[in-house]
């Protein structure tokens, strides 16, 4: 067997991601969410200069796979003006879908199938929300709104109950049982989550990651926005500590400590380590581990869990050797699991906040934690990171990745994104 080749992460992109609400529509409620998928690979197009007939794969994931969510890799490429024989794949793996895209493509790179690949996400909660599900909550009555987008095989709730299957809150409760993690703790990492995003969008850290996007504003007036609309920098604990349990009556998970639905999409490009230097592309990061893994439903949320210490084991590295973490906060109690479980300084976690506040829009949460943590490598100069993600029905992925010294080449992920139209 040929040895397998080193592939790198060259740039990525994201639109803002906006909020996803019935009652209180947000940037994006009006747009679909394969245009912005369309926006971001364009961008990372342009900012790159590589020829669209040099990608040999659109991998895109999202697990709401219909309406303009279906067959989503060829239909952007087709949309976004890709030569024809430039094919496409859609990926489903529920919130580990684009991460587990961008491990299709990764490991096309690295056996020599492929020189170039675009692995990202989509999703609009907007048009696809998923339900709040609690104990007490009528799954009769729910599944005949979600019925067309999801048919459970029912002999899988001969082994599961119905509500940890269909909903993460209930294992999330779980999972702080199983840590001990208190509403206390988790209503301050809330808290601490917010008021880093929005430190790092005032001092302009996520400017080479968001294209600026138009969007509706709640007064109605269209603009270009570059920000994330749930990340607000007025919180305070007092605010956080106020709101009631979401899951249980007695629970401890709180809307502030809970991920925001949200539209958005989130693109970046691989290849391997050759041709970026043949292109004269500066990498962000080299890829060196990847791992997937599964668990008890009912500990879904755990599935993050899992998959980093597998990834961690396969690279042969302790949690103390990863300079930098993401981990999409679902819920708080995820990263603070991780951080409990395995020791890991919380400083080193999601230094510009996270999904409790800046969102989760499902199909597009790995391949963001994988850009905004190489971007963020760049931007301290870290050796190593790791990014992982819990995902539906208890499966999670997880990525290492290293910044190495990389010499000549171009960094186009330095540069600024053009406002782009839907």
């Amino acid at each position: 067997m040929p040895e397998l080749r080193e592939a790198v992460l060259v740039d990525f992109v994201r639109t803002p991601f906006g909020r996803a609400n019935q009652k209180k529509p947000g940037f994006f409620a009006g747009v679909r969410s394969d245009d912005l998928g369309i926006i971001a690979v364009k961008a990372l197009l342009k900012r790159t200069g590589v020829d669209p007939a040099l990608v040999e794969d659109i991998i895109v994931g999202t697990p709401t796979q219909l309406g303009e969510q279906a067959n989503i890799g060829r239909d952007i490429g087709l949309a976004a003006g890709f030569p024809f024989d430039v094919p496409g794949l859609g990926v489903d793996r529920a919130c580990c879908s684009s991460m587990a895209g961008a491990h299709i493509g990764i490991m096309a790179v690295q056996t020599g199938d492929a020189d170039i690949i675009i692995a990202g996400g989509i999703e609009s909660l907007s048009h696809f929300p998923n339900p709040v599900i609690t104990p007490d909550s009528n799954l009769e009555e729910m599944a005949k709104d979600y019925v067309a987008r999801w048919q459970a095989n029912p002999k899988i709730f001969d082994r599961i109950d119905p509500t940890a299957i269909m909903g993460m809150g209930i294992s999330a409760e779980n999972l702080s049982d199983m840590f001990d993690i208190t509403r206390e703790e988790m209503d301050r990492w809330a808290l601490r989550s917010n008021l880093r995003a929005a430190a790092a969008r005032k001092e302009g850290r996520l400017k080479h990651a968001i294209v600026p996007v138009e969007g509706k504003l709640p007064d109605g007036t269209v603009a270009f926005v570059d920000y994330d609309q749930d990340v607000r920098d007025d919180s305070t604990l007092e605010k956080v500590q106020s709101l009631p349990p979401v899951y249980k009556p007695d629970g401890r998970i709180t809307a502030a400590s809970s991920s925001k639905s949200s539209d958005g999409a989130a693109m970046a490009m691989f290849m391997s380590k050759e041709k970026a230097a043949e292109l004269g592309l500066k990498p962000m990061v080299t890829v060196k581990a990847i791992a997937w893994a599964a668990c008890d439903p009912t500990l879904a949320a755990y599935s993050a869990y899992s998959a980093a210490e597998k990834v961690l084991k396969r690279e042969g590295m302790s949690p103390r050797d990863i300079d930098l973490w993401e981990i999409n906060e679902a819920f708080a109690a995820v990263s603070l699991a991780l951080i409990k479980g395995m020791g890991i300084d919380p400083e080193r976690v999601n230094v510009n906040g996270g999904a409790c506040c800046i969102g989760h829009p499902v199909g597009a949460s790995g391949i963001w934690l994988l850009g905004t943590l190489a971007h963020e490598m760049n931007r301290r100069g870290s050796r190593y990171g790791l990014a992982c993600i819990p995902g539906g029905i208890a499966q999670g992925a997880a990525t290492i990745v290293e910044r190495e010294e990389y010499g000549a080449g171009r960094p186009a992920f330095l540069q600024e994104n053009e406002p782009a139209k839907p």
